[in-house]
């Protein structure tokens, strides 16, 4: 009688980053972001549809008064995620480089994606003020149409702003979770210069409204220096998180 030994079968394992990636795209984009719009975006035609009734022409978007939202909410989860989840995922025999990794990849993405729906947004209610008449201008109330530095423009500004805070939000999380609460507070002014560097570079200089976006009359010079200051804030996350000591009571 013979027998056969069956060679042992080789399995790939998924990246620890892509696993870490799926999950937080799982919780925080499906899960939070979706939600947020899913939530704002009626309550804001709503809140359009009241107001109409009362003042013989709207003259400002609704969309626009939800940047604030979009930009600050998920800058408390990027907060909350490395503060919570950084000892989950070490626990669990993962990297600090793989969060790392997972990380910044969702906070660029997330950025990304809530900047091109609210430019999606404020599409769809300029073309329902036009038909109504109305004049879809910035919530300045100075009558500026949102998009008079073009549509694209906008959304580059948009989506480069929303990832800037994405950031600085795991920046002052990594800074809190490593330092504690006095250093990590006194450290705030710098956890918070990325997304103070862009929305000021983003501030332009002609006629035209801005939420933080770019305009079109931005320098060459200034998106350049937005992106580096992004890649330069992911570089100091990244070493903030690489040595990081992990306290075992939070896992």
């Amino acid at each position: 009688m013979t027998t056969t030994t069956a060679a042992p079968a080789t399995t790939r394992r998924t990246p620890q980053w892509l696993s870490a990636f799926g999950y937080l795209t799982g919780a925080y984009v499906y899960m939070l972001t979706l939600w947020f719009w899913a939530i704002v975006l009626p309550a804001t035609a709503v809140i359009i549809f009241l107001v109409s009734r009362n003042v013989d022409q709207v003259t400002s978007s609704g969309v626009a008064f939800s940047h604030h939202g979009a930009l600050w909410f998920p800058f408390s989860i990027a907060i909350i995620l490395s503060v919570t989840y950084l000892p989950i995922h070490v626990a669990n025999g993962m990297t600090r480089r793989s969060f790392t990794q997972a990380a910044l990849l969702v906070n660029v993405a997330v950025g990304a994606l809530n900047g091109v729906i609210a430019t999606l947004a404020l599409l769809v209610e300029r073309e329902i003020y036009d038909s109504l008449g109305w004049v879809h201008g910035g919530s300045d109330g100075a009558g500026i149409p949102v998009f008079n530095g073009g549509v694209l423009t906008y959304g580059f500004g948009l989506v480069v702003l929303f990832t800037a805070g994405q950031i600085a939000g795991s920046l002052v999380g990594i800074s809190y979770y490593r330092l504690g609460g006095w250093l990590g507070t006194i450290a705030l002014p710098l956890s918070l210069l990325p997304l103070a560097a862009v929305g000021f570079l983003g501030l332009g200089r002609g006629v035209q409204w801005n939420p933080w976006g770019w305009t079109a009359d931005i320098a060459p010079w200034g998106t350049a220096l937005a992106i580096a200051i992004l890649v330069a804030a992911a570089g100091v996350f990244h070493l903030l998180v690489r040595d990081v000591p992990i306290d075992s009571k939070k896992a």
